[in-house]
């Protein structure tokens, strides 16, 4: 008896909270409500889920990404993924970007099946960018088909013709960690050389997570490239691949009259780390501005930091 009364008080808590929704009230109070529910409550909100209009549901998925983003200790994940099978694609699109942190193998399932079948390609977009999280934990994962259905699925989708540009590009920079295979090798390249800026902008995104050293002349090239977005990618890859190779034409970046290139290049010293990393970071530091300033004096306190667990007392 103590254990149903429980049940229904816990689901009277979920029907206030929707009333609540539809009354345009979004206080943490009611949205905390859809934290980690029991499979009772699942169905409670799936059905009430239901009956919310399109712009309530839309606020809703919103809200609860920001809200896990400040309170920590909340777990939206059931709810959303009910929202995952939304009718509205808008809905869709906002609940697989709020399930960033989920990397079950259960969701990795839905955004392969979502990158192939979903009828919106907004959605497919952001299943494909969703999945480079899934990529890049590829060379621990236990079961190989897996790893390479999922190779297969990014790589279909960028040379798709029935692929949406937006959908090749974010396909292409998830297909990074695997550029060790020499299909992906080819499939990066070929969107590099293919002369479209977007492209050559997510082949750099890719070179930079495929983590393989193949691309860095490549990317020190583009480095020095006229368009500040290319600029802005080589930063950025230059710092995932991590290569003290790329410092000298990093600190050069750094003093880049684009403020993001800028910024970009700031953190990709910091990333490759070192005394040479310090020394890089000094420099920049005795004629930056206020705003350059604040970052390089963060990236110095993340490199030395790791430095000095290794350093031999004298």
């Amino acid at each position: 008896m103590e254990q149903q009364t429980e049940q229904a008080n816990r689901e009277k808590a979920l029907v206030d909270a929707f009333a609540a929704l539809r009354k345009g009230d979004f206080s943490q109070t009611w949205l905390a409500r859809f934290s980690d529910l029991s499979r009772t409550g699942v169905r409670t909100f799936a059905r009430e889920w239901a009956t919310l209009p399109e712009a309530v549901r839309v606020d809703t998925v919103r809200r609860l990404e920001d809200l896990s983003e400040e309170r920590v200790e909340l777990n939206f994940g059931r709810a959303l993924r009910v929202a995952l099978d939304d009718p509205s694609p808008v809905v869709r699109q906002l609940a697989i970007s709020g399930l960033w942190e989920d990397e079950s193998g259960e969701m990795l399932e839905r955004l392969r099946g979502m990158l192939r079948h979903d009828v919106s390609p907004d959605v497919r977009s952001e299943a494909a960018s969703a999945l480079g999280r899934f990529s890049q934990n590829a060379s621990v994962a236990s079961h190989p088909g897996e790893v390479a259905a999922l190779r297969d699925d990014l790589a279909r989708a960028v040379r798709s013709d029935a692929s949406t540009y937006a959908e090749q590009r974010r396909a292409l920079e998830s297909l990074g960690p695997f550029a060790a295979d020499p299909r992906i090798i080819e499939t990066i390249q070929d969107a590099f050389d293919s002369g479209d800026h977007g492209l050559q902008c997510s082949a750099l995104r890719a070179m930079g997570h495929s983590r393989e050293s193949r691309w860095l002349p490549l990317v020190l090239n583009e480095l020095q490239s006229d368009e500040p977005e290319l600029r802005f990618e080589a930063a950025q890859a230059a710092g995932m691949l991590g290569l003290a190779d790329a410092l000298p034409l990093l600190l050069e970046a750094a003093r880049d009259e684009d403020a993001e290139v800028r910024h970009t290049a700031i953190s990709a010293i910091g990333q490759i780390g070192g005394r040479g990393a310090v020394r890089a970071l000094e420099r920049l530091a005795e004629d930056a501005g206020e705003a350059d300033l604040e970052l390089i004096d963060a990236a110095l306190e993340e490199v030395e930091t790791l430095i000095e667990p290794f350093e031999q007392p004298s």
